[in-house]
């Protein structure tokens, strides 16, 4: 498969000349000697509590490359003062026959009273910068930009459910679900977690996962720094099958501050032939008994790859598409009901993959969507 490089990166700064009568610079990384600065502008745009200010939590979202004196953030500056940053996380893509090299976006910040283009000015940045640039959880402001510039937008990704506790579901969130028979559950093995991920037990082989074709590279490298290295959640990874073709699982139980605890699946995939869903099917009955064992009210999952939602509704998942369970649960939060995303493809890419973006994948785990938010302030 063809791996394409990163972009050269030059640091130096872009002058901006919009329709302002200051003079503004945008550089395309942000250096970290200068923290103190960056911990005061996340402080005064996003308030003192903001988890970003947890300085491990940053480096790990931004200092991916081998240079850890500059961050992963476009950045602008009025003279010497920060007034907006953009960050994103430098991700490999899968696409079609080849690798791409593009981010997943991370936090867009702008000071107050500076908030009137410079935001968009970086937007167009990143995509100078990138064939692929991706993101969840936009704003209403940030979705009317991106629609201009004529970002694919997706208002709502899928989401399915399985309530175990229907009584205390229903008493927290006012939502009622037709209880499905779990009785196979009692009988079924528990899923045995993995502590390792190598390429004796994970080197799949992509072409027998074609929905895949298109999206986050989900190999070994991924998975180690995404889940096994995070330094914050503890991970549930669950792998079984050959290398070649192995059928995944990822999740984190949630102990919410309300008392709910929620299986949230982050990960999901198997091959694509009759064999591999009868795996995929066994590995989410295993997982859900798992689940159950360890006092789950629900699990939930987001995605948009139908292939994927049909066989966790085979194992009686539910759609759930009206918002009634919380997306955001550190702190369990019923402002957000959905969640988005926005893709950017460059034109070249669009012209040799003419229908790449209407088969894009996303997860939950994509992006910067799983981080710690209220609970930061026990890391």
């Amino acid at each position: 498969m063809k791996r394409s490089s990163y972009p050269e990166r030059h640091y130096v700064a872009f002058p901006i000349q919009p329709k302002m009568k200051k003079n503004f610079s945008i550089y395309p990384q942000f250096q970290i000697s200068d923290w103190q600065q960056m911990d005061r502008f996340i402080a005064m745009t996003h308030g003192e509590n903001h988890a970003l200010r947890n300085r491990p939590l940053f480096d790990w979202f931004f200092l991916r490359n081998k240079n850890k004196e500059m961050a992963n953030l476009i950045v602008a500056y009025e003279g010497d003062k920060l007034i907006s940053l953009l960050g994103y996380l430098p991700t490999q893509f899968l696409w079609g026959s080849e690798e791409i090299s593009g981010v997943w976006m991370a936090h867009w910040m702008t000071m107050e009273g500076y908030r009137f283009g410079i935001g968009a000015l970086l937007m167009k940045k990143i995509t100078e910068m990138f064939p692929v640039v991706a993101g969840q959880g936009a704003s209403l402001m940030n979705q009317e930009i991106v629609t201009k510039m004529k970002f694919k937008f997706l208002e709502k990704i899928p989401k399915v459910v399985y309530v175990f506790n229907h009584d205390k579901v229903e008493q927290f969130f006012n939502y009622r679900i037709e209880k499905k028979d779990d009785i196979l559950l009692e009988r079924c093995a528990v899923a045995k977690e993995t502590t390792a991920i190598t390429r004796e037990n994970f080197n799949p082989d992509w072409n027998l996962y074609p929905s895949l074709k298109y999206g986050t590279l989900r190999d070994s490298d991924y998975l180690n720094y995404r889940y096994i290295d995070y330094p914050f959640f503890k991970y549930n990874i669950f792998i079984e099958g050959e290398a070649v073709s192995p059928v995944l699982l990822v999740a984190r139980i949630v102990e919410t501050s309300k008392g709910i605890r929620v299986a949230r699946i982050l990960e999901f995939f198997f091959p694509e032939d009759e064999s591999g869903k009868k795996r995929g099917l066994s590995l989410v009955k295993k997982c859900l008994t798992f689940f159950k064992q360890h006092n789950c009210d629900y699990a939930d999952f987001y995605c948009n790859s139908n292939t994927h939602l049909n066989l966790l509704l085979e194992a009686n998942f539910t759609n759930e598409n009206v918002g009634a369970l919380p997306s955001l649960l550190d702190p369990i939060d019923m402002s957000r009901r959905f969640q988005n995303l926005e893709l950017f493809v460059s034109s070249e890419l669009k012209a040799k993959y003419p229908n790449c973006e209407n088969e894009f994948v996303v997860t939950r785990a994509d992006g910067d969507q799983d981080r710690p938010n209220e609970s930061y302030r026990n890391i």
